[in-house]
Formats: structure tokens, sequence, C-alpha cells
């Protein structure tokens, strides 16, 4: 493994303008290139999930076309994501940020790829997805999880290469290749090191710990099983780094086409789903079903925090306000800007628990625990969980984690969780029902590297029992103490639900109270139908990410609600938690809601009360 000067090298090289960049590609390894807006019946469009038309144009940081391969000399579609190669560049490359129009087009020339029998190839170069206004309206999230699940399912042959900054979610997006290459001074990672180092150790000169936590390296990721081959470069700064790393690329390239034509797609996609199950296998097998019932508690109103109320302080406001209060104020960041406005009631604690806690005056939701949902969503008693005890622990010994037990360890008087998923079955209304639900209580539901593993069972267990799946997301992201390992989650949780789907069985999705980053763009929007919580918290990052990784430019609150994407189409309702129950238990007994589902009528329903309706 490399030392650690090695890696802090690498990441310099890695981010350098100098370094081989995908311009540098077209004109050498692939020759006739043609534009996606140069191609007959190329089709630059999608329709979200409310059936919205969404249309997209160039995106100067990505390359998408056809052109011819030297290796082969076969015709091929491209997808190229480019980071700027100097100062100029970096306002007309956006910095390196892939916006909405860029994923895309990438989804659409993924089809016509597929439709013209084209093999892919795709190269990865970005720090991430664009997380502002205009990509947000256009559903930068969602686009995200579309495209991994569009690689993971195509119908053409597809090979992927890491050549500079693999960065998130804005990476793996069109990474998931049947044959998947990365250059040697390459990283990938859920997280830029300057971002982690801030997050994690609360300062801008711990880099070199955030990479030996995020372990980005080409190296590390031939050893995690997230890449096949790693592609040897000349050192940066020679006369013949550009074109001596040209040449070694195009072997690779033209060997790993050669390789994928020994095989019918088919075979491909099944071994690239295994390559995606594989990444986070825990050591030893466990019982599949525990069947062990889970004891839903009534949570304290402070427990979330992980404060204990000063009993003096407690009995003071009891006698002022004439019981505890709860206030519904404003959140702000530590510049004081409002990044989620409350209406400013005064009630009591007693009431804001009573309404699930949300606000009764304007429905601003709190953050809740995985048995608050389990014990409103489903009957009670009836909830069983899956593999209680499936944790970090259980990972297969290759993946060698930054040491983070102490933080786990102070999770244990708050939560019976042994990781931030929680899964079983349980009966809604009668109806039988397996879930997947995220305790925020753990590491604010951060996806690990158990994650996917956790979501693959308790989808068998739904399989098996012929059960739709309920899946309640409240979650940050991919955690970034697992490193690239935690972010692949976010492909084996997509390929979790799309199994589902190929067996004919349903899944309805609820954006919880906060749901951002990778949780956002993975599983949590391949739901067929998908409900958010009224005022939660819906982002692609974080507002403190975002200021972390952008220089301090933060997002417009009002970007970050589920209200937003309802009105852009990636919701199909948005419901106060009182009545998220109901809808779900109406739309399992609506007739067909697979097919063809009228939400305005569907919303109606709800309105007039589901449990009258349905029952």
């Amino acid at each position: 493994m490399a030392s650690t000067a090695k890696i802090i090298q690498a990441h310099e090289e890695a981010k350098s303008y100098d370094r081989i960049k995908s311009k540098h590609l077209i004109g050498t390894i692939f020759t006739n290139f043609t534009p996606w807006n140069k191609l007959y019946g190329f089709r630059n469009f999608i329709h979200a999930p409310s059936g919205k038309k969404i249309e997209f144009a160039n995106d100067p940081a990505v390359i998408v076309g056809t052109a011819v391969f030297k290796g082969t000399g076969e015709e091929v579609a491209i997808i190229a994501q480019q980071t700027p190669s100097s100062e100029k560049e970096r306002t007309t490359l956006n910095y390196g940020m892939v916006k909405a129009d860029g994923y895309g087009l990438s989804l659409c020339m993924m089809e016509y790829a597929e439709q013209h029998r084209l093999k892919l190839y795709t190269f990865i170069d970005t720090i991430g997805g664009d997380p502002y206004e205009y990509s947000a309206e256009k559903l930068q999230s969602w686009l995200i999880s579309y495209c991994q699940s569009k690689m993971i399912s195509i119908r053409t042959k597809t090979i992927t290469t890491v050549l500079g900054l693999g960065g998130s979610g804005g990476a793996i997006a069109i990474q998931l290749g049947h044959r998947r290459l990365m250059l040697s001074r390459a990283e990938y990672s859920v997280i830029t090191a300057e971002g982690c180092s801030a997050i994690l150790f609360r300062s801008a000169d711990k880099v070199a710990e955030a990479l030996e936590v995020l372990q980005p390296t080409a190296n590390h990721m031939k050893k995690y099983g997230i890449i096949d081959e790693v592609v040897k470069e000349a050192p940066l700064g020679r006369n013949n780094y550009i074109p001596s790393t040209l040449k070694n690329l195009q072997a690779s390239l033209t060997a790993a086409s050669k390789e994928v034509d020994r095989f019918d797609v088919r075979h491909l996609r099944e071994e690239l789903r295994r390559k995606i199950e594989k990444c986070g296998r825990i050591k030893k097998e466990q019982r599949i079903y525990g069947g062990i019932a889970k004891k839903i508690k009534a949570w304290l109103p402070n427990y979330f925090s992980g404060r204990k109320e000063n009993p003096d302080i407690s009995e003071m406001q009891i006698a002022i306000y004439g019981s505890e209060p709860h206030f519904c104020n404003d959140e702000k960041d530590g510049q004081g800007k409002i990044i989620r406005p409350g209406c400013k009631k005064q009630l009591t604690k007693k009431e804001l628990h009573a309404n699930n806690s949300s606000c009764p005056y304007c429905s601003r939701p709190e953050a809740l625990s995985s048995d608050d949902y389990l014990d409103f969503l489903l009957d009670e008693a009836s909830f069983h969980e899956i593999e209680p005890g499936l944790s970090l622990e259980d990972v297969d010994s290759v993946y060698k984690f930054f040491n983070y037990s102490s933080s786990i360890q102070k999770l244990a008087g708050k939560t019976d969780s042994k990781d931030s998923l929680v899964t079983g079955y349980g009966t809604m209304f009668g109806i039988p029902v397996a879930v997947a639900v995220c305790d925020f209580r753990f590491m604010g539901g951060s996806m690990s590297s158990v994650f996917g593993e956790k979501m693959n069972r308790v989808v068998s267990y739904a399989i098996e029992n012929r059960l739709p799946l309920i899946t309640i997301t409240v979650s940050g992201g991919a955690r970034m103490q697992e490193g690239t390992v935690a972010l692949y989650q976010m492909a084996k949780t997509i390929s979790a639900i799309m199994r589902l789907k190929e067996h004919g069985l349903p899944n309805i999705s609820i954006l919880g109270h906060p749901t951002t980053g990778g949780a956002l763009a993975s599983y949590s929007v391949q739901g067929d139908f998908i409900i958010a919580e009224k005022k939660a918290t819906i982002a692609f990052a974080g507002d403190r990410v975002v200021k972390l990784t952008s220089g301090g430019r933060g997002v417009d609150p009002k970007i970050m609600s589920s209200e937003f994407y309802e009105e852009n189409g990636g919701v199909h309702l948005v419901v106060e938690r009182s009545k998220i129950k109901p809808a779900i238990s109406g739309l399992l007994k609506f007739r067909g809601f697979k097919n063809n589902l009228d939400t305005g009528a569907f919303h109606q329903r709800l309105d007039s009360g589901f449990e009258d309706d349905w029952l």
C-alpha cells in the first residue's frame, strides 16, 4: 500500500492543471468525433417522476458524442468529464463541477449507445456534481441516480476510466462499467480531502490525515474491487507525460475492449452486479432473517441531540411558561444566515411529540429516529427486525477503515441500532410490508459500508415473501470515515431496488427530514412512488458541505426543500407526517398504482382521508 507521502503526491497530481484531460483524448485515441447535438435522433430530454419534461443544454464540463476508437477501429459512444487545465478554464468548466445538463446528456447518450449498439466509453474527472439552483431545478440528484441504474442495466458494452478526480456521486454516476480502469495517479473519493479535513478534523490543514481516512488512490480502489485495472502514468512534469500516458491508456482500453467482446452483454451485466454487491461484503454469513421483534420505545424529547436537560432549567421553564416549551425558530448557519425558516410559534414539547415531532402550526418536521418512524407507520408490535446485529464489525477484513470506534461508542447510549439502517417487516393497517428505515441518531443516518448489504437482505426477504418495500430515508449521505467503499453503497442500494422491481414488487420511497447527499442520489429516488415530508430538507448536498467545498458560497434555502422538488417534478406527493401512513396504505390498495397512477386524483383521495376510503 502506498505511503502517506506518495498518497499526498498523488492527490496533488490528481488535481493538477497539467495532468491529462479528456480533451487530450479527442483527436488522438478517438477520431472523427461528432458531438451529441449533431447526432440524428439523439434525444436530449427525460421525463421526471411526475411526468414533467426536462430538457438539457450543452455542459462544457462534459464531452458527449460519438467517435472512432483507434484501438479497434469501431465507432463508439463517449461521455467524458473535464476538470480545468488553467485558471482561465475554471469558470468555463464550472470549477470541475458537472451540471444537471451534463448528467442528463450522459443518460441520453447511454440510451443512444444502447439503441445503436455502440460500445460506451466513459471518462471520469470531476470534483462532484453542481449543487446550485440551476442544477437542482433539473433534478441533479435524480439524474445521478438514474445514470447509475442505467449503467447497471444497460444493454451495450461499457468501459470506464477514472482520469483524474473521481469526486463523490458525480463520479460514480458514469463509472459503473463492465470494465473499470483508473490512471495510477488519479483519485476516487467520497468527498475532497480538503472538505474531509474541515469536517472531520475541524481544520483545513489536516489534508494528509484526511487522505489516510479517505484512501482514494488507484491501489486502494483495486484492492477493494471498485476498479479492475490500474493504468500506469508517466511522471507528471516530464515532456513525454501526455503522449506516454495516452499510449498506455490506449493499450489498456484496447485490451479491455477485446476482453468484453468475449462475453455477451447479459453476462457482463450480471458480472458487474456481482462486483457491486461484493463491495462491503461481510466476512461471515449470518442467519439472514432474525425474526426478532424490535422494541418500540417512546423516546424522550431531547434524545436526538444527545443532551440531557438541566433539571433546574426545565423547572424554571415550566414555572415561567406553564409547561416545558418548544419554539419553532429559524435555523441559522454560523454566519447568521437563515437556512431553514420557522413560524416562531411557541408550543410545548408534549404538543410537538404528539404531532410526530413536527410543528402543529407550520408542519415543519424535526429529525426522527427509526423507532419513531416504525412506531407511527406500522401497526402496534408488528415489526420484526432482519439482521439486527449486522454492523461494521462484520465487514470483510480486506477493508481497512479509519478507526472511529470512539464515535460509535458514544452512540451506544442513544440507540439500539448497530448501524444507520434498520430493516425488517411488519404490517400497516394489516397490510404486510418490508421496511428499510434510516436511523438519524446513528451518525446522521449516513450510508456505511454495510448499508448496501442490509438493503440487499431486506429486498431478498421482500422477494421471497412477495412483499412491497417501504424505504424511509433520513440521511446525510455516504459516510466519509469509510471512504469510497461507503460511496459505492449508492450503487449497491440501487442494484437492490432494481432487483425488487425485476420481481414485479413495488417500492414506495419516503424522503424524510433531512435527506441529502448520496442517499438522495441513489436508492431513495428509485421508488415507484416518492413521498416527501412537508417542509423537509431535501438537498443534493447539505449547507455545511456546500460551503466547505465551494469557498463559503452557500445555496438558497428554498432549493433545499421538499416543496421545491415537488414543484420541479422530483416527487409525486408532499404531505404532513400524519398523512404518510394512510398515503402508503392507499397506494398499496390503489388498483394498478405502478401503472399510470393519476397523482392528482390520488391527492384528492388523501385529503378526504384514506382510512375510510381504503379499509
